[in-house]
C-alpha cells in the first residue's frame, strides 16, 4: 500500500503549522512617528504632540477604562520639571480579550497637548511616551523618548485643525498631573514592561507577547503553593510513566461523552469501508491504516504548536479563527450525511466512491481527532501537566503517546482485521445511520456556534447560510457527471464566496459606541449641558436599520463621538413610549427615522434634525456646522 502521498501530507501540514506559529509572533509595532507642533493662544504657548498609532492597533487612553496600561506623556523644557499634559478623550470599545470590560483607546492619528512656559521657544525638549500597543492577536508594551527643540516661531492657534480639540479639552478638564519621568540609570524598560504587565495580565493569560519574549504575571500576583493530590500514585514522576498514561488517556478519550458525534463519524466511517470477503478485509485494514495516520499527524502537530507557543491542551481552540474553521467543517460534514452534497475527500455517504481511499480515511482522522481533542479524559491532565514541564522533544514523544492510545483500536482493526466481524453487516439501516449522524454533527455545530461571541452569531448565521448554499449549488450541478469545466468554475466561485464570508466574520469587531437609551429625565438633565445626538428609531422601521447599517454605523459614530465629545443617545420606538412621542412631536416629525444634534449652551433649543435618509457626508456636515462654531 503506498503511503507516500499520506507522509507528503503529513510534511507539508507540518510546515504550514509551524510557519502559522512564527508569523504570529513576528509581528512588531511600526514607528509612533512622533512631531512636535507649537502655535500662540494669545499669550500662552501650546505645544500639539502628535503621534500615529500603527493600523490594527489601538493604545489604550489616558484613563483606561475596566482594562488595561494608561498612555502617559511625560514633557520638560530645558532639562526642567515636568509638565502638566492634557490627554485627548479615547473612543470607547469593547476590550479583545475581555469582552466584557470596557475600554477608552487612540487609534490613528492622535494629539497631546501641554503648555509651554512663555520663554519655552528655541529650547530642547524631553518627551517620555508611555503606552500598550494591542491588536487582536498581541500586546506590546512601548517606551519611546522623543527629543527636539521647541520652534522658535510659532502661528496663532487660530490656524491649527486641532484648536477645537485643544479648546474643548481645555473647557472641560484640568491637566492632567506630569507623569513620572523615567529614570536614567536603564530601569525605564523594565518600569514599561511592569506597567504593561499589569494591564495584559488578565487578558493574555498572564503574559504579553513580544517577539518569542513572554513577560511573567504582575507584581502582587506571585502565588506560591504545595498542591497534595488524593492519590499520589496517579501523578506523573518520569518519562515512562507519562508514555503508559499517555496511552491510556489516549485510549479513554475516545469514550468521552463531547467525542460522541464524532465517534459515531469515525464508527460510520469503519462500517461504510464494506465488504467481509479478502478485498473487503483489505480495503478494511488499510482505511485504519490511514485514518491512525491521520490521528497521529494532528498530535504531532498539537505537539508542535503548543510546544513552541507554551499553550496548554485546549488553550488553541481560544482562538476565533480556529472555532470557525471547527464549525464550518462540522456543518458541512453534517450536510454531506444528511445528503444535500458529497463532500469532497471526506465523504462518508453509503456507496459513495472516492479516488483515493487511503487519502479519505487520512483526511477523516485528521479531521475528527482535530474536532475531538478540545476535549480531556481521565489521566490526561496529568500527564499533558508533566510534559509541558519537559523539553520540546519530551513533549512531542508524550503526544505521540496520547495520539497512540487514540489510534490505538483502529491500529488493532488494522493487525486483526478479522475483528470487522463484530461490526453489523451493511445494509438499509446505514443510510439511518447516516441521517442519524448528520443531526448529531448538527448539534455539534449549534455548540460550537453558542462559543462563539454572541455580537458574532448573527455574522456567523449567515456564513453558514452561504456555505448551505454553496454546498447546494455543488451538489446539484457538480457531480460526478458533471463537466470538468462546470465543476472548475462552481468550485472557484464557491470557495471564492465562503473564503470572503470568513474573512468578514473574523474582521476585528468593530469597538461599540457609548450609546445610552433614552430617559426623559436624563434628557432634561443633560438638555444644554452637554452636546447629544439623538437617533428615533425602531425594530419594525427598516429605514432605520439601514441607517444603523450605512451611516451611524459603530465605527463612524464612535470616531465621532470622540472626535465631538457628544451623549449619544437611543430612542427607541419598537413599543409605545409617549415620552419619545412627545419628543418627536416638539421636533416637528410624525415619522422615523429621525436624528437631531442638540449643541450645548444657549442655542440648546434649536437643534439641528435631520429626516429620513441621508449620508454620512451629510451627518459629518451637520455635525461640522453644529459643534464647530
Amino acid at each position: 500500500m503506498p503511503l507516500a502521498p499520506v507522509w507528503r501530507v503529513l510534511c507539508a501540514g507540518l510546515v504550514v503549522l509551524c510557519a502559522a506559529v512564527f508569523m504570529s509572533f513576528g509581528a512588531r509595532a511600526e514607528d509612533l512617528q512622533p512631531r512636535l507642533e507649537t502655535a500662540r493662544d494669545g499669550q500662552n504657548l501650546i505645544a500639539a504632540l502628535h503621534i500615529v498609532i500603527p493600523a490594527e492597533f489601538h493604545a489604550y487612553g489616558h484613563e483606561p477604562g475596566e482594562a488595561g496600561r494608561p498612555t502617559t506623556v511625560a514633557f520638560s523644557v530645558a532639562g526642567g520639571r515636568a509638565l502638566p499634559v492634557y490627554y485627548p478623550d479615547g473612543a470607547v470599545q469593547r476590550d479583545y480579550y475581555d469582552p466584557a470590560a470596557t475600554v477608552n483607546v487612540y487609534e490613528g492619528n492622535v494629539t497631546f497637548y501641554i503648555p509651554l512656559p512663555s520663554d519655552a521657544a528655541g529650547k530642547p525638549f524631553v518627551a517620555d511616551l508611555s503606552m500598550l500597543l494591542c491588536s487582536s492577536r498581541k500586546c506590546m508594551p512601548v517606551n519611546e523618548q522623543v527629543t527636539g527643540v521647541v520652534a522658535r516661531e510659532s502661528a496663532p492657534i487660530s490656524g491649527m485643525p486641532w484648536r477645537i480639540q485643544w479648546q474643548e479639552l481645555q473647557r472641560r478638564a484640568p491637566a492632567a498631573p506630569p507623569a513620572p519621568q523615567a529614570e536614567e540609570d536603564g530601569n525605564d524598560d523594565a518600569a514599561g514592561d511592569a506597567r504593561a504587565r499589569e494591564s495584559a495580565q488578565a487578558t493574555t493569560g498572564g503574559w504579553v507577547e513580544e517577539g518569542m519574549e513572554k513577560l511573567p504575571p504582575p507584581d502582587g500576583f506571585d502565588v506560591r503553593l504545595s498542591p497534595r493530590f488524593l492519590d499520589d500514585s496517579m501523578e506523573i514522576s518520569g518519562l515512562g510513566k507519562a508514555l503508559l498514561f499517555g496511552i491510556l488517556a489516549g485510549l479513554l478519550l475516545n469514550a468521552m461523552p463531547c467525542v460522541l458525534p464524532v465517534l459515531t463519524f469515525k464508527v460510520s466511517g469503519l462500517l461504510m469501508v464494506g465488504g467481509r470477503d479478502a478485498a473487503g478485509l483489505k480495503r478494511f485494514r488499510q482505511h485504519n491504516l490511514c485514518f491512525a495516520a491521520g490521528v497521529m499527524t494532528l498530535f504531532s502537530a498539537l505537539a508542535l504548536v503548543l510546544g513552541l507557543a507554551d499553550l496548554m491542551w485546549g488553550q488553541l481552540y481560544q482562538n476565533q479563527a480556529v472555532l470557525m474553521v471547527m464549525l464550518l467543517v462540522v456543518f458541512l460534514m453534517g450536510l454531506s450525511t444528511l445528503g444535500v452534497f458529497s463532500l469532497p475527500v471526506i465523504d462518508l455517504k453509503t456507496g459513495a466512491n472516492s479516488k483515493n481511499p487511503c487519502l479519505q480515511a487520512y483526511f477523516t482522522g485528521l479531521v475528527s481527532t482535530f474536532l475531538a481533542t478540545p476535549c480531556s479524559g481521565p489521566l490526561l491532565g496529568g500527564v499533558l501537566g508533566w510534559a509541558f514541564t519537559q523539553p520540546l522533544i519530551i513533549v512531542v514523544v508524550v503526544f505521540w503517546a496520547v495520539g497512540l492510545g487514540m489510534a490505538l483500536p483502529y491500529i488493532l482493526f488494522c493487525i486483526w482485521p478479522d475483528l470487522a466481524r463484530i461490526l453489523p453487516k451493511p445494509g438499509a439501516w446505514m443510510h439511518v445511520f447516516e441521517r442519524i449522524v448528520g443531526f448529531m454533527l448538527m448539534g455539534t455545530a449549534l455548540y460550537l456556534l453558542s462559543v462563539l461571541p454572541v455580537e458574532r452569531h448573527m455574522q456567523v448565521l449567515t456564513v453558514l447560510l452561504v456555505l448551505s448554499l454553496c454546498a447546494w449549488l455543488w451538489g446539484q450541478y457538480c457531480g460526478i457527471t458533471a463537466p470538468p469545466l462546470r465543476r472548475k468554475i462552481m468550485g472557484v466561485l464557491g470557495v471564492g464566496l465562503l473564503v470572503a464570508s470568513v474573512f468578514w466574520v473574523l474582521r476585528p469587531v468593530a469597538p461599540l459606541p457609548q450609546w445610552r437609551q433614552f430617559t426623559p429625565e436624563a434628557f432634561e438633565a443633560n438638555l444644554g449641558k452637554k452636546p447629544m445626538l439623538l437617533e428615533f428609531t425602531a425594530n419594525w422601521c427598516p429605514n432605520c436599520k439601514f441607517m444603523e447599517a450605512t451611516v451611524l454605523t459603530d465605527e463612524r459614530m464612535r470616531k465621532l463621538q470622540a472626535r465631538y465629545g457628544m451623549e449619544l443617545v437611543r430612542v427607541d420606538l419598537t413599543n409605545a413610549n409617549a415620552y419619545a412621542v412627545r419628543l418627536l412631536d416638539a421636533l416637528g416629525s410624525k415619522s422615523i427615522p429621525l436624528t437631531a444634534i442638540f449643541p450645548a449652551g444657549d442655542e440648546a433649543g434649536q437643534p439641528l434634525v435631520l429626516r429620513d435618509v441621508y449620508s454620512a457626508r451629510t451627518l459629518e456636515q451637520a455635525l461640522s456646522e453644529t459643534y464647530e462654531k
